[in-house]
Parts: C-alpha cells; structure tokens; sequence
C-alpha cells in the first residue's frame, strides 16, 4: 500500500526547521510521497505579514527541490476562507482512497489536536507523524497527552529527533532588519526573498509612535530600577504582539504593559495604604500578603498620578498578579504578557511563550495551573479571585470539548 503523507504550513517562510520535520518525517516512516500544503489562512494563529500564496509555494518548491517525490499542491491555496486540515485531509482521500495517508505536524501542534476541527475524523482519515519543535516537548509528554484525550496511540509516530528551535516570525524579523539569514534559509528561498524584496517592509515596530508614552517612561525610568524599568518596556512590547495577535487593542495593551509594575518599588506600606483606596473588590489575603499589593496599589495610582479611567486597563493593571473570574481580553494579554516577555528566564518560559501562540485561554489556563499548583506546594494561600479565574477557564474548556 501506498502511503502517502501531508506537510501543512504557512511556510512564511519556508526554512530551515520545516526541512528539519520533512527530513525527521521521512526517517520515521517509509513515505513513498509527501504533498507540501501551504495554508491560505491558518485556523489556529493570525498570520502577520502573510506574502502571497505564489510566493509561499514557489519557495516551498526552492526548499525542497532536491528531494524526490515531494510535490507542493496548492489545493488549500486555491481555497476560499481558513484552511481547515479536515477538509485537505479529506481531499486527498478522496483522490488517493487506497492509499495510506499519513498528516506531518510539529509536537507543539499535536498538543493542541484536540481543539482542531473535527480532529477526531481526521484520526479516521489519515496518521500522524509528530516532530519535536522544542527541547521541552517530548516523548513523555506527548505520550501523556495522547492518553488524557484518548486519541488512539496506534495511529500516532513520536519522532524523537533532536528539534531545531526556529520560528517564521523570527525569520521575517530578521528579513526585516537586513540581518544574515544564510543559516536559517535554503539558498535558493534566500535568493528568491532578496531578488523579490519580500519581508523587507514588514514594521519593526507593531505600532510605531509610542512618543505618546514619553511621559509614562520618564516617571518609570526614574522611579524603578533599571531591571524593572526595561521589564516593563518588554511587558509592554509584549502585550502589543498579544494584542495584535488577537485582535485586542493595542493602544490599550501597550499602555497598561508599561504600567503595570509602576508601584513594584514603592514601599510596602505606601502600596498598602493605596490598595486599600480601590474601588474594585480586595481580598483579605491580597492586603496582607505583600508580593500583590502592587498590582492593587499600581490600578489606583495611575488614576491618581496621571489621570487614567479607562476601565480596561485598570482591572488589567489589578489583576496582572492574581487573575480574576470573567477575566476581559485585555486583562489575559497583560498576565500573560508579564509571563513572557523577553526579560523573562524563568526553566518553562519557552513553553510557556510557546502555549501563548495557541490562545489567551490555554495560556491563562497553563499559567494558573502552575501558579496554583506553586501556592499549594508552598503552603501559601490563593485569592479566591485566582481560584475563579482558573474554575472559568475550566468550564469553558469543557464546554468547548462537548
């Protein structure tokens, strides 16, 4: 029997690492032919600074050039809205019924299977190669995975060859500022960027005119360390991709990023004197614990120092800490931009980083597993506003799932 396997992707662009999982794909099972699928639009993750689909195949076929029995089809390209794997795997069993089909996917991506379309008619249609994308993802844990949604372990190849950490993104960040990207790219895919200047206006900067903000800098450039200072420079820059990424507001999200910490440094008894001036609900335990009276102290202070009311980023600067119950859009952006942003070290901040590309929600909901899991290892007590946050994420996970 025939088998035949499919390699999906934006490929935006193509580069060293998918050639790493085709490579990784074909050591695992014995494919007799792959069909390299670039994605029109990817229903998992906005697609920023997208080129063309022509450009997106033609450097598919560059990459992969030297290989036999590699063809890139442009089914899902010549497809109207989000390309939903179901539909493609579908597709090409209908045109290869008597083969078996095989679906190739990084093992970041198999830890999200469960939340795809229809992934359980795909499991009827068609197997799964999975490729480590990162040193953290491996065999146990995908294992663990497969057994806690049920997904049939027959039907699942763990490849366990040695990943390469290397994302599109940083790619067209580099494309963007004229940095060396031979090691990263194919020659022929570099060829082909430079020879069509692609990338090379992508926006360094999401939102270009932060000289607004000069006044929020100086305060907190001269009133925080110069560790806390360039921590809420990263918040801040990582908010706005957060918020761009999921339609948020950016304006919003950068601000209150800066902002975030600005009573981190304060003494604790003046953070405590202006958490006890909030007008949204304080807990006992937040006034008597003193790592979260900032967050508290920072949502009143910026009403009192420089005149901010908006709503939104107030409950965000608030909750940045604790979480809360019906948590809004921006809220989630800054707690999970104040786990990732670039300053952080932290041994599972590139899982962490990693989970935050697949959604707000299964970002809050990996955040506050560990940090409840931490207070209870620790014998500290948990706001209930935190255990509210984490009880919302859980019912609509599995209201998701029904």
């Amino acid at each position: 029997m025939e088998k035949i396997a499919i390699f999906g992707g934006t490929f935006n662009p193509v580069h060293i690492g998918h050639r790493h999982i085709l490579d990784a794909a074909l050591q695992a099972v014995a494919l007799d032919r792959v069909f390299v699928v670039p994605t029109r639009i990817p229903p998992h993750k906005q697609a920023h600074s997208l080129c063309s689909g022509d450009d997106r195949a033609e450097m598919c076929r560059l990459a992969f050039a030297d290989l036999k029995n590699i063809e890139v089809s442009d089914y899902e390209l010549n497809n109207e809205g989000k390309s939903y794997s179901f539909y493609t795997v579908q597709h090409f069993k209908d045109l290869y019924p008597d083969a078996e089909l095989y679906f190739i996917m990084g093992s970041d991506m198999l830890l999200s299977f469960h939340e795809w379309f229809r992934y359980r008619d795909i499991l009827e249609l068609t197997n799964i190669i999975s490729i480590s994308r990162e040193d953290e993802l491996g065999r146990e844990e995908l294992e663990r995975y497969i057994a806690e949604y049920g997904l049939p372990e027959e039907k699942i190849v763990i490849s366990d060859a040695k990943p390469i950490e290397l994302s599109s993104t940083q790619l067209r960040e580099r494309l963007a500022e004229g940095l060396d990207c031979e090691n990263y790219l194919a020659p022929a895919v570099l060829e082909y960027i430079n020879s069509k200047n692609l990338y090379s206006n992508e926006e360094k900067e999401l939102m270009p005119d932060k000289k607004k903000y000069s006044e929020y800098k100086e305060f907190i450039k001269n009133n925080l360390s110069k560790k806390r200072y360039n921590h809420s420079l990263n918040v801040a820059d990582a908010a706005l991709k957060l918020a761009d990424r999921y339609d948020g507001d950016k304006e919003k999200a950068y601000l209150a990023g800066l902002l975030h910490d600005v009573c981190k440094e304060l003494p604790p008894e003046e953070q405590l004197a202006l958490a006890k001036q909030s007008d949204l609900d304080v807990s006992e335990i937040e006034l008597t614990a003193v790592p979260l009276f900032h967050a508290v102290a920072g949502s009143v202070f910026i009403q009192q120092r420089f005149g901010i009311t908006d709503p939104e980023i107030i409950r965000a600067i608030r909750y940045h800490t604790v979480a809360c119950g019906d948590m809004d859009k921006l809220s989630k952006i800054i707690y999970i931009a104040d786990l990732i942003s670039e300053d952080r070290d932290y041994k599972d901040v590139k899982k962490m980083r990693k989970v935050a590309e697949q959604g707000l929600d299964k970002a809050m909901l990996e955040a506050l597993r560990f940090s409840i899991t931490d207070s209870v290892v620790k014998g500290n007590t948990i706001p209930a506003c935190t255990l509210e946050a984490y009880n919302d994420l859980i019912k609509a996970e599995k209201a998701g799932s029904k």
